[in-house]
């Protein structure tokens, strides 16, 4: 894989995405330091997800989605529209846990 100078794994040139989205929608628990809410995520890939809900979040910003079946997901805000964002993983997801989450819904 290419890394870019600050040794941030670069996109592919094919939509800026590194694997593809998988549908996935679900209520989960999300935090950013003490605060918590419950959001919808709308897909997730094993590097990120995208989340919908009203929650002031900018990009750069550290926080933790729970989803069902397993631990809290540390993970970055990559980019913020009007109400939603898309978080990138801080530890890709394996394959094996992309499914599993995927087949619970």
């Amino acid at each position: 894989m290419d890394y870019s100078p600050a040794g941030q794994p670069k996109f592919q040139a094919t939509g800026g995405r590194r694997a593809d989205r998988r549908r996935y929608e679900a209520q989960v628990q999300f935090r950013k330091g003490a605060k918590r809410a419950t959001v919808k995520v709308q897909d997730i890939s094993r590097f990120g997800a995208r989340v919908a809900g009203v929650y002031l979040v900018h990009e750069g910003d550290r926080l933790f989605l729970t989803l069902p079946g397993i631990a809290p997901i540390e993970s970055r805000v990559a980019w913020v529209t009007a109400f939603e964002f898309g978080c990138e993983f801080i530890q890709p997801l394996s394959e094996f846990v992309l499914d599993s989450i995927v087949a619970r819904q």
